[in-house]
């Protein structure tokens, strides 16, 4: 997959494109079945997939104090799509600039930087400053210039409209489960495993300590059975999100432990898929007791992921 960073005049030789836009922050199923109607028509006028996305999202510029979680990080997006089987993807760098332009100029710059085929938008798509492009402006401004606009309906799932913020919602309550139906596949994050205060080592349940991006969008404290990748193969772990009440904790941390694995950890990539929330996090006032519970938490992870396969993550 060609990633480029913003709009930049085309070059001589560049396929022509089925163009969609907008944030796909999840790429969800929603998002799947827009980038599925980019596919067929760029295979039905021989043309490249291509997609312009935005960073940061346009809420957090220009409404800061409701700048929603990410449910997945630039980085994180882009192997989605590239899994996906996207074949151009454009990341323009969201600004107060870029806000202030107008729908015909908007257009106009992606005609310079794009051969458009047909543009695919999705069923509340609007563009340019105060959203003036609309689907009736871009049917007219592609009949003007030789492409067709083709809007895709939403997808509902129980009646409601599928979007990034129901998906948030059930996040927020750790219903990973119902996240993962809206997704179309399990929530997960990438991380670095850090150093930490080694409290699971000394309760004999050694965690890595997995690293937080900024405005990344975690379930629920509580504790939750997961498949972690780590060097390309699955590990089921029994996995901590909260902040460690019991020892006075005020910092949220995400710390898994891989069942039946040995090996040092530390600084190591890896990527963490949340299956089922198993309980809320609790504060308990003897660590024995944790200790116990956390010993009935490693054994119910394995009664949940037993016989099931890791993502094709």
């Amino acid at each position: 997959m060609r990633v480029d960073s913003g709009l930049t005049p085309r070059q001589h030789g560049d396929a022509s494109v089925v163009l969609t836009i907008g944030n796909f922050d999840g790429v969800h199923l929603g998002h799947v079945e827009l980038l599925d109607a980019v596919r067929s028509n760029a295979a039905r006028l021989d043309a490249q997939s291509a997609l312009l996305t935005f960073d940061p999202h346009p809420r957090c510029v220009l409404d800061p104090a409701r700048c929603p979680q990410s449910l997945t990080t630039l980085v994180e997006k882009t192997s989605l799509l590239e899994m996906w089987g996207l074949d151009r993807l454009t990341i323009l760098g969201f600004t107060r600039e870029v806000s202030r332009w107008g729908a015909e100029q908007f257009c106009d710059l992606l005609g310079s930087s794009f051969d458009i085929r047909a543009l695919v938008v999705g069923h509340d798509f609007a563009l340019g400053h105060k959203r003036q492009g609309d689907i009736s402006f871009l049917r007219e401004y592609g009949e003007r210039h030789g492409f067709p606009v083709e809007q895709v309906d939403a997808v509902t799932l129980n009646g409601e409209p599928l979007s990034s913020s129901r998906i948030r919602d059930l996040l927020g309550t750790g219903d990973v489960r119902a996240a993962a139906a809206l997704l179309g596949r399990p929530h997960f994050m990438d991380a670095v495993v850090e150093h930490g205060d080694e409290v699971g080592r000394h309760l004999g349940f050694p965690t890595a300590n997995l690293s937080i991006t900024v405005d990344k969008c975690l379930p629920a404290p509580g504790v939750y059975a997961m498949w972690v990748r780590v060097d390309g193969e699955w590990h089921a772990a029994a996995t901590n999100v909260g902040y460690r009440p019991t020892f006075g904790g005020d910092r949220l941390t995400v710390e898994a432990f891989l069942l039946d694995y040995s090996g040092d950890l530390y600084n190591r990539e890896v990527r963490a898929v949340f299956i089922e929330r198993l309980r809320e996090e609790r504060t308990y006032a003897i660590v024995d007791d944790l200790v116990v519970q956390i010993g009935r938490d490693v054994e119910q992870v394995r009664a949940v992921l037993d016989g099931t396969s890791p993502p094709a993550l």
